[in-house]
């Protein structure tokens, strides 16, 4: 009796793990790592309900909408500027009035941010939402991302992130405006795996750029004017942050005693008023420029709509620890 017990076991591991396993085995490829994950992905590991998910979507209204793994296509006269990024992708900065940076690695889309409800990707949609109706849809954000070699704990309640299927999906959150959403960020987990440590920066001149685009789309969707680049502005920038974080401290007065006013002086251009942001340790503008617009004097100087135009000024320790500096004039 116990014999048979074991066998009808056997059989019916079988027929649940091995036989499906078995139907869909590569026979080219053979046994490899991504077959595995997927085959647990598909077998063994439940997936992610995003029934919730579509319904909330019906009901919400866009213009744009996505896919991540589809094929990237746009007029190049909609793409602003391709950038690089703190992922394995690019992105591609999309100025056709609805601000959106799609990231694109190798002809395809592998993630998103926007701070525009007009925009959908994969269903997921950040129009009339607020912590309370995400968490509710979403259910509990997860605790740690896995980044290259690392497992980022997140403790941070600016944002939230969820992990559905082998997407991440952050929602940044206005502290100011009753924790309602006010940028969403997807990407695949494989953007996510470049490099062993926290950081993975571009170059400093497409951060810088990134930054900016950031900060005129935060302008537009608070109702104040777009702002010009300024290079007086921005050379003073990206001295500060540069000489922060060769000197590592973190302050918008330099060690010698050095202001704002003093390094827009030594650049030699006039200005009526002015106003300085600085944010260390993010890992990418995205996550500092929502940090930003989260503390209240800071957020001030993004949306003073006195202003005319702005510099930008981004460095990296030896570390790679980022510093980031906006400098805000009114000519």
């Amino acid at each position: 009796m116990f014999k048979k017990l074991i066998y009808l076991m056997v059989m019916t591991m079988f027929v649940f793990f091995m036989h499906p396993a078995a139907a869909s085995y590569d026979m080219r490829e053979g046994l490899h790592r991504d077959y595995a994950t997927e085959w647990l992905n598909m077998y063994i590991l439940p997936n992610y309900d995003t029934s919730k998910i579509e319904q909330v979507n019906s009901t919400q209204s866009y213009s744009v909408e996505y896919d991540i793994g589809d094929p990237f296509t746009a007029e190049a006269e909609d793409i602003a500027v391709t950038l690089g990024s703190e992922f394995q992708g690019d992105f591609n900065i999309i100025n056709n009035g609805i601000f959106h940076m799609v990231l694109v690695n190798d002809g395809m889309i592998t993630g998103l941010y926007t701070n525009n409800d007009e925009v959908t990707v994969n269903s997921i949609n950040m129009e009339g939402m607020d912590r309370a109706s995400i968490h509710d849809v979403y259910g509990t954000p997860i605790r740690t991302v896995d980044k290259g070699a690392k497992h980022l704990i997140v403790e941070n309640d600016e944002y939230d992130v969820f992990k559905i299927d082998d997407i991440y999906v952050y929602f940044f959150y206005d502290l100011h405006e009753a924790d309602k959403v006010n940028g969403l960020l997807v990407a695949k987990a494989s953007e996510m795996k470049g490099g062993n440590g926290m950081y993975n920066h571009p170059s400093v001149m497409d951060n810088e750029m990134m930054n900016y685009h950031l900060i005129n789309a935060a302008r537009l969707r608070y109702g104040a004017r777009p702002l010009e680049l300024h290079g007086g502005t921005g050379a003073a920038a990206r001295k500060h942050s540069d000489d922060m974080a060769e000197n590592i401290y973190f302050s918008h007065d330099s060690p010698d005693g050095g202001t704002l006013k003093d390094r827009i002086l030594e650049e030699e251009f006039r200005f009526r008023q002015a106003g300085e942001n600085i944010a260390m340790g993010h890992t990418s503008p995205i996550f500092s420029h929502h940090s930003l617009m989260n503390s209240k004097e800071h957020r001030v100087n993004t949306l003073n709509d006195s202003y005319t135009h702005v510099g930008i000024g981004v460095g990296y320790s030896a570390e790679e620890i980022p510093y980031y500096t906006e400098n805000y004039i009114e000519k």
